[in-house]
């Protein structure tokens, strides 16, 4: 209630999700009670997973609802750019080469003009001091923005649209110990343009400190590994002016009116009401003051129906209003089904529930609108708006987790209105079940930005959002009007919610999502063809119930269809038929995506169903097309069998497999040196030191087996302080874990001993190998080599020295040690023959010549 006091903004700018600063989020949000926002250029697709196998758009998917639950706990609201996080960019010249500067500008400037904030923090300096190019280019971004958001003859295709422009106060950049260790005394000594703010302070009505609640929300982003402490105590953030007003004080928002009077007229009236409204707000008793918020509510539509310069602010206001007269009020409606989706075209049985837990003069539901048919009789059913948002999830409309939407994506398909009447009961839930039907025309449910095919931008044309917004609204929704005692009209909007019971987990909810008739579902996304024939293998999985039809393929020019499933019919909803496409491969056949599709009576559907489905986060569903990449080539493998030890979110398993290589799960915390002696080669997955710690008692067990004549291959790892063992005691000798990496994909490589067997066996590499990668060379390089190493590659980014550690090797016993920072994670799923050639040779039984 006391952000009604409060008429002030601030927009935080940084460039991945984790990349913000939660304590200040929390201290501005809660202790100063302004509208706070994030700004992200990206989702975070490029980075790693610590959590599971998510990469890529699934990636970005995870930790854009990562950024919502950690918005929900810190009070802010969030916002992106249509900007693909396309990895580690060493500097902004790359990053807008990709990109494409005025496209990302145009977005902030878009924030800017839908925010307006009074005040606007970057988290990073534009000297590179913040190391990523994407962090470098946020701040660039983010002044060029200030600037331009306020000239009506920037974006103009903007304010075409109806904003307008917006000339923020003052731009700071958020300074950290992180980057320089000595900045409070610095700021001590030259204090001309700092701000400093305690932002550790206890709030009695949190009972907790800002600090505390910024660590539960930093904690969120469990994907990249940053759980954080929850301190207390004084906390200092240094705040540098770069653009703006001088200020005449220290304080962040020095000359910025934050009270009613910024509105203009009527701000005098609703400042008034807020003052009474505060004053005579009872904890035991919070129903008391639904008159005051209506009357509050009232004048901030007079206010908004101007047109005048205080609009924005009252209808903003006025959100929080409608918000607070149904929590004084303890209404509640949930409407939830038993299945956690419906397909287009089939209808869903829902229920409804609602009362009113505070006594008093009832609320009164009007009318009450669903997308589609429904059937409720009137007066059947009474509608409340509470939350139905379950605790980790974030959803348009819940507290302190604001989305700004423009539309909706999934447009609501011939609305019915229902007209219900009737009070609600006093702490009795009504509820009345009725069927949902679903028009066969209604779109998907799906992440609004993954709705078209993207590059360094993400395509949003015709999907009724800008692009900035940080999620879709579900299209399995309702619409309700509610009548206040006094007369007062409110509306409200609630999802369909699906409700269970977990044993261990307890009560849990998921959105309900409108689906494709079927999902093709592809057992494995890559297809290694070495011979003439090959047969390619999808799962048809029934969304709807007695499913017909059939499954047809398309295939890339040089290959050719000999024999295709047969149509089926009455498949069950849930049921599965395994399906294969039997593919003749001609001479001069490229690599290319096989098209699965499927048509039947009750509709069509060419995509598989993925759900992303964490404790931390509302769970996910996103769509991929039924491809499957086929990968002619020439490529010898003599390893039988190869032992894998699980790492962070990597796949490189599966690529095994497809090189027809025998897999077998090795457990450090349960394995002995006998389940390696059938392994022709033992592979530690991403970061397995960095996330399994029984690696640190299991390492000797592996150095004995390279000793006896094994193979050991080493994917990347972190020297942080996570690592299982010392960096040095990784190999047989010493070495050193570096952030060196490449991350041009075109960066020539140069083979250092072009005769090593490794490069030579049982494949001959060469330059053509190392063509068509994506996203990066490598990362996380070795160094400081003990002379006993034999580095075999070198490469290095444009106007830089070359790096020589993204492969290393050593005999060692009777057999060979291999350490790699190359990112075969990356190039084995996207099918890049040359990875696995160079897998297969780094595998390779060793001969009695070498």
């Amino acid at each position: 209630m006391h952000e009604l006091e409060v008429l002030g903004s601030v927009l935080y700018i940084a460039a991945h999700p984790d990349d913000e600063n939660t304590r200040l989020i929390a201290y501005l949000s809660n202790g100063k009670q302004v509208r706070t926002a994030y700004l992200s250029l990206t989702r975070g697709d490029g980075g790693q997973n610590l959590i599971g196998p998510e990469l890529g758009d699934a990636l970005g998917i995870l930790r854009t609802q990562e950024l919502l639950e950690a918005r929900r706990i810190d009070g802010g609201e969030q916002f992106f750019t249509r900007a693909v996080d396309f990895g580690y960019s060493k500097n902004p010249e790359e990053t807008f080469a990709k990109w494409g500067r005025a496209e990302v500008l145009g977005d902030v400037v878009r924030v800017v003009r839908r925010f307006r904030p009074d005040v606007i923090i970057t988290r990073f300096d534009t000297d590179g001091s913040g190391g990523h190019g994407h962090h470098t280019a946020s701040a660039l971004l983010a002044r060029e923005a200030f600037d331009l958001a306020a000239d009506p003859k920037a974006y103009p295709e903007q304010i075409a649209e109806g904003l307008q422009p917006w000339q923020a106060k003052r731009l700071f950049f958020n300074a950290s110990t992180w980057w320089r260790s000595d900045l409070a005394e610095f700021v001590k000594k030259e204090p001309s343009g700092w701000v400093t703010v305690d932002v550790g302070g206890f709030d009695p009505l949190l009972g907790m400190s800002y600090t505390e609640l910024a660590g539960r929300s930093r904690s969120q982003h469990k994907s990249q590994g940053f759980g954080a402490a929850e301190t207390r105590g004084e906390s200092t953030e240094y705040l540098r002016l770069d653009k703006g007003e001088k200020l005449s004080t220290p304080d962040l928002f020095d000359g910025v009116e934050l009270g009613w009077a910024r509105i203009g007229p009527g701000g005098d009236r609703c400042g008034a009401l807020v003052r009474e409204l505060v004053d005579g707000y009872d904890l035991r008793a919070p129903e008391k003051s639904l008159p005051r918020l209506s009357a509050l509510a009232r004048a901030l539509g007079e206010i908004a129906a101007t047109n005048g310069p205080g609009r924005d602010w009252a209808e903003r206001q006025a959100e929080v209003v409608r918000r607070l007269i149904l929590q004084v009020c303890g209404a509640v409606v949930e409407v939830t089904s038993n299945a956690p989706r419906v397909a287009a075209g089939d209808t869903l049985k829902l229920s409804f529930s609602s009362m009113q837990r505070r006594p008093g003069p009832a609320l009164e539901l009007l009318r009450f609108d669903g997308a589609g048919s429904t059937q409720v009789a009137a007066g059947s059913a009474q509608l409340a708006s509470g939350s139905t948002q379950p605790a980790s999830a974030s959803t348009p409309g819940a507290s302190g987790a604001t989305q700004v939407a423009v539309g909706s994506a999934q447009p609501a398909i011939g609305s019915t209105q229902i007209a219900m009447g009737g009070a609600l009961a006093w702490n009795h839930p009504s509820t009345k079940d009725f069927d949902y039907a679903v028009a066969a025309t209604q779109a998907i449910d799906q992440p609004y930005w993954l709705a078209a095919p993207h590059a360094a931008l993400y395509r949003t044309e015709g999907t009724g959002y800008a692009g900035i917004e940080a999620a879709s609204r579900a299209s399995a929704s309702f619409r309700g009007t509610l009548r206040l005692p006094d007369g007062l009209e409110i509306q409200t909007e609630r999802p369909v919610m699906q409700k269970w019971v977990d044993r261990v987990a307890g009560e849990c909810t998921r959105r309900v999502v409108v689906t494709p008739v079927a999902s093709i579902e592809i057992p494995d996304g890559v297809a290694v063809v070495t011979g003439e024939r090959a047969v390619v293998s999808a799962d048809l999985q029934a969304l709807t119930d007695d499913l017909g039809g059939a499954l047809s393929a398309s295939v890339p020019d040089g290959w050719s269809i000999e024999k295709a499933p047969p149509p089926f019919e009455h498949l069950r909803r849930g049921e599965r038929r395994h399906l294969e496409v039997a593919l003749r491969r001609s001479p001069g056949a490229q690599a290319g995506l096989l098209h699965f599709s499927f048509a039947g009576p009750k509709g069509s559907a060419d995509r598989t169903l993925h759900v992303i489905d964490y404790p931390h986060i509302l769970p996910q569903t996103w769509y991929t097309p039924a491809d499957v990449r086929l990968v002619p080539m020439d490529v010898a493998v003599n390893a039988r069998t190869v032992g894998y030890i699980d790492g962070a979110g990597d796949d490189v398993s599966k690529a095994l497999q497809r090189l027809g290589v025998t897999v077998q799960r090795i457990d450090p915390a349960t394995a002995h040196a006998a389940d390696l002696e059938k392994c022709d080669a033992i592979v530690t997955g991403i970061r397995a030191y960095n996330t399994v710690q029984a690696l640190a008692r299991f390492q000797p067990v592996l150095l004995a087996y390279v000793e006896n004549g094994g193979t050991l291959l080493v994917q990347y790892n972190t020297n942080g302080n996570d690592l299982v063992l010392d960096a040095r005691a990784l190999g047989p000798y010493p070495f050193t874990l570096t952030r060196d990496r490449v991350t041009v994909e075109e960066a020539p490589a140069t083979l250092l001993v072009p005769a090593h067997p490794l490069l030579n066996t049982p494949n001959h590499l060469g330059p053509a190998d190392f063509a068509g990668w994506v996203q990066e060379r490598g990362l996380y390089f070795a160094g400081e080599l003990d002379p006993k190493y034999t580095p075999l590659i070198a490469w290095n980014d444009p106007g830089e020295k070359p790096t020589t550690g993204a492969l290393i090797t050593c005999d060692f016993g009777k057999g060979r040690y291999i350490y790699t920072g190359i990112s075969l994670f990356r190039q084995l799923p996207a099918g890049v023959p040359g990875a696995y050639r160079l897998l297969a040779n780094l595998l390779a039984r060793r001969t009695t010549k070498e």
